[in-house]
C-alpha cells in the first residue's frame, strides 16, 4: 500500500464526490468481507448516501445479528453508480461478479479496493490494501480512525465481527497487539462480543456436526506430517449438510499436532472443487502451493477453487501437484507417496 496517510485521505475523497455506492463482498462471504462493508455501509447512511451491498452468495445464518445483513443483493447495474467499493477480496475474480458484468471493473466505475490478500492484483481505482494487516476490517477500522467518525454500536459489532473472523477469535498467529487494542475499543463502543462469539463459534447445527465426523473419517496423514481430507457431494448429502457448511472445517485438520500443513478438498455442488490450505509453521508459504491452482490468501493460510470433481484421478493431480513440488519447497525431508 502506498503511503497510509495519502490513501486514506484519497478514499476519503472519493466518498465526499460520491452519492451513490456500491458495497461488494467476496464470495462465499465470512465474517471479515461482510463486516467490513457492513460497517461501511452504516458509515455512508449516515452520511446520506445511497448504498447497495452485493455479494454474488447469500450470507450464512450465522451472520444473521448483523444489521442489514438480508439486503444484500446479487443483481445490479454498476453503471449507475459513482463508485465501488470492494473489501476483502483477494484478487478482483474473487467476488464472481466479473462473469456477470465483464467491464465491471474496468474503470468506467471508481473502485476503492480494501484488502488484506498477499495475492491482491491491485484492481481498483485506489488500492488501501495491507498484507501484512490481520483482516480487512483491521484497515477499515485505521481508515474510520483516520477519519475520526463516530463509531457506533452497529458499527463496532460489525467490524470486531470481521476481526473475530479471520483471527480465530483472537487465537491464531496474527492475533497482534493493534488486534486486542483494537478489539477493546470496539468493545468500548459497543460491539457484542458474546452475540458475535456464539454465533460464529459456539452455535452449529446439527447437519455440520455430522460433516465434522465425515471430515476426521475421511482424513489421512501422510508420514511427513501433511494433513488431507476431502468433502464430496455424496457426503454433504449424507450429513443433510450444503456446501457452505464447509467453511470452518478445515480448523479441524489444523488442530493436528506436528503437521506441515493441511488441505482440504470439498465439492460445492456446482461443478466445482475448493481448496483449503492451513500451516502453523513459519518455513512454509501456503501461497506458492494456492498459485499452483491460480488461488491465493496468506502464508499460512490459502486457498483455491477448480472445475471439477473429487475422484482417484483428480485426488492424485492434486497431490502431485502440490504435496511432492512441496519437498523441493519446504525443508521436508523424504516425502514419498504412492498412488
Amino acid at each position: 500500500m502506498q503511503d497510509t496517510t495519502t490513501t486514506f485521505r484519497e478514499a476519503k475523497k472519493l466518498i465526499e464526490q460520491s452519492e451513490k455506492i456500491l458495497l461488494i463482498s467476496h464470495r462465499r462471504p465470512d465474517g471479515d468481507t461482510l463486516g467490513a462493508n457492513i460497517a461501511i455501509h452504516l458509515l455512508l447512511q449516515s452520511m446520506g448516501k445511497q448504498t447497495t451491498l452485493a455479494c454474488i452468495d447469500e450470507p450464512s445464518e450465522r451472520y444473521a445479528f448483523l444489521p442489514d445483513i438480508r439486503t444484500f443483493v446479487r443483481e445490479f447495474d454498476f453503471r449507475q453508480y459513482d463508485l465501488i467499493i470492494v473489501s476483502d477480496a483477494g484478487a478482483h475474480y474473487m467476488t464472481q461478479f466479473h462473469t456477470i458484468y465483464p467491464d465491471i471493473f474496468s474503470g468506467v466505475v471508481p473502485v476503492l479496493n480494501i484488502d488484506h490478500h498477499a495475492s491482491n492484483d491491485n484492481f481498483g481505482t485506489l488500492n488501501m490494501v495491507d498484507p501484512v494487516a490481520p483482516s480487512a476490517t483491521v484497515i477499515v477500522y485505521r481508515w474510520f480512525r483516520y477519519m475520526r467518525i463516530t463509531i457506533t454500536p452497529s458499527i463496532a459489532t460489525a467490524l470486531l465481527t470481521g476481526i473475530y473472523n479471520d483471527t480465530g477469535s483472537l487465537m491464531h498467529s496474527n492475533t497482534t497487539e493493534e488486534v486486542y487494542l483494537q478489539s477493546a475499543d470496539l468493545v468500548a463502543h459497543g460491539a457484542k462480543v458474546h452475540t458475535i462469539a456464539r454465533s460464529m463459534f459456539r452455535t452449529n447445527t446439527l447437519s455440520s456436526l455430522k460433516l465434522w465426523g465425515r471430515t476426521l473419517e475421511n482424513m489421512t496423514v501422510s508420514n511427513d506430517g501433511v494433513c488431507i481430507s476431502v468433502l464430496t457431494t455424496r457426503d454433504f448429502a449424507d450429513c443433510g449438510a450444503h456446501p457452505d457448511e464447509s467453511g470452518g472445517v478445515i480448523d479441524l485438520l489444523y488442530t493436528v499436532p506436528d503437521t506441515t500443513y493441511c488441505l482440504l478438498l470439498a465439492e460445492d455442488g456446482k461443478g466445482n472443487i475448493k481448496g483449503s490450505f492451513r500451516t502453523r509453521r513459519d518455513d512454509v508459504d501456503l501461497t506458492l502451493l494456492a498459485a499452483k491452482f491460480n488461488g491465493g490468501g496468506h502464508k499460512k493460510a490459502a486457498g483455491f477453487s477448480i472445475p471439477g470433481t473429487i475422484h482417484k484421478e483428480t485426488m492424485w493431480k492434486i497431490i502431485t501437484d502440490t504435496l511432492l513440488p512441496s519437498a523441493s519447497q519446504f525443508p521436508i525431508q523424504g516425502l514419498t507417496l504412492q498412488q
